[in-house]
């Protein structure tokens, strides 16, 4: 799997089908209300503000695969139902109340695929279209929160799931690859998909809530954010360098992605990181500080920013689709006259120190440390580090995971999304920032320079 932006997606011509889903006005049992994960909850304020001020905002997730041969229409019709019905969190609606919005769950058999459209697309830009309308169509507030899209060809098909980042998150995309396909591969060869249900997003958001509601204000478990925030001015990691943004203003967003190594290279690197004593994300962590903080851009001796962490397991919620993510901070060291195991080390402690909050949901934290849950962070300049190995993420191990692609999309955010990830071609790197020409020179720049930190790791050339 690759992390593309919607721009770059290389689609083939052909008849393009659209679905979302639908429910019954009358359902044969009650709708279930379900309170909102922490996530869900400050996504759903942003929304909400955006909304009321009649301003495009929103995140949107979208995975695509091909399916080869002919397809079969109605097969994959029913893969994407039962797609619906094995994870509760697709159905999801939410409805907007006096007092914000309000989280239901609807129930399998009140579930429908409801086909919206037809119509041929003849051109890469007119397929490119199509995906930018799937990602657009998904909105929290007025729904629906799931798109589906198909552009059919003689031999061949490129399915799209959009998901609203209110039910899902990044490494949902291979999980649901991997599921809509075993799905499809069932039907079309007549037999039902298995029925089991995957664990529930809901249950792990109750979870959650139930262990951060045990915190207080003087908890040691908060001692790592309380020290995190107490050496900044502003409680959120703000960006070092200039990327000629106004906070609280925003900005249109630019989307790229950059191949920044080849897969033996990659090896080389991880070799190296290995032999002092961290893994490839420490020397990640490593280079990107090494490049914001102390090479020739001019930012601080530290670097601090957001680390998202996957919060499946290994076990009960490892195949289940949501949004099982806490972003944890984390402070890097890149003293100027460093050698790689220093550098190393200073990651490895860094990372442990911030993975060591990974139960402490930072919204909870804020709140308790005394600052304002602010809805609006996407309008601020925030550092926001991310690493996925796709390789053997949940859902891998099915052989359409293998080219397929996972698509980001946000219309607007002053934030810099760094998202590092690995395939079995190698390294590279999706951004998303604020376009502005600052920006994309500050950008431009430090992957450079992370690049070659990373090839002087690997022994490729001297480090200094």
């Amino acid at each position: 799997m690759i992390q593309l932006p919607p721009d770059e997606a290389a689609i083939e011509p052909g008849l393009a089908h659209t679905w979302h889903l639908s429910f019954l006005d009358a359902p044969t049992e009650p709708v279930r209300r379900r309170p909102a994960s922490y996530n869900q909850t400050v996504h759903l304020g942003a929304a909400w503000s955006a909304h009321t001020a009649n301003r495009q905002a929103g995140f949107a997730i979208a995975c695509s695969f091909d399916l080869p041969g002919p397809v079969h229409l109605p097969a994959l019709e029913g893969a994407l139902l039962h797609l619906a019905h094995r994870h509760e969190v697709l159905r999801t609606r939410c409805r907007p109340t006096p007092w914000g919005i309000s989280v239901h769950v609807h129930e399998q058999q009140d579930t429908r695929l409801e086909h919206i459209e037809t119509r041929h697309l003849a051109s890469l830009a007119a397929t490119r279209g199509h995906l930018h309308q799937l990602l657009r169509r998904v909105n929290p507030v007025t729904g629906p929160l799931v798109a589906m899209g198909a552009v059919v060809r003689a031999n061949s098909t490129t399915v799209h799931i959009v998901y609203d980042h209110l039910v899902a998150d990044v490494l949902s995309a291979p999980i649901t690859v991997a599921d809509l396909t075993r799905a499809y591969e069932d039907l079309i060869q007549g037999r039902q998909p298995a029925p089991t249900p995957a664990s529930s997003f809901w249950d792990f958001a109750h979870a959650e809530r139930a262990y951060n509601r045990t915190l207080h204000a003087h908890d040691e478990r908060l001692d790592h954010w309380r020290d995190f925030t107490a050496r900044s001015a502003e409680p959120l990691p703000a960006f070092p360098l200039d990327l000629g943004v106004r906070p609280g203003h925003p900005y249109p967003s630019a989307n790229r992605t950059h191949h920044l190594l080849p897969d033996r290279t990659t090896h080389h690197v991880e070799s190296a990181c290995r032999a002092s004593g961290g893994t490839l994300l420490a020397g990640l962590l490593a280079a990107t500080a090494t490049a914001t903080a102390v090479r020739d851009e001019g930012g601080p001796d530290t670097y601090r920013a957001l680390m998202p962490l996957n919060r499946r397991g290994p076990d009960r919620y490892a195949h289940s689709i949501g949004w099982f993510v806490n972003a944890v901070p984390i402070e890097i060291p890149a003293p100027r006259q460093a050698t790689l195991a220093t550098l190393i080390a200073g990651a490895c402690k860094g990372y442990e120190a911030g993975r060591g909050q990974a139960d402490v949901h930072s919204t909870r934290a804020l709140q308790l440390l005394g600052h304002t849950n602010d809805t609006t962070t996407d309008h601020h300049p925030l550092a926001f580090f991310s690493y996925l190995d796709f390789r053997t993420a949940s859902g891998s191990e099915h052989p359409s995971t293998r080219t397929a692609r996972v698509h980001l999309w946000s219309p607007a955010s002053n934030a810099n999304f760094f998202w590092f990830h690995r395939n079995h071609t190698g390294l590279r790197l999706n951004t998303l920032h604020a376009d502005t020409p600052r920006a994309q020179r500050t950008v431009d720049s430090l992957i450079q320079g992370i690049t070659r930190t990373l090839r002087a790791f690997a022994g490729e050339s001297g480090l200094g």
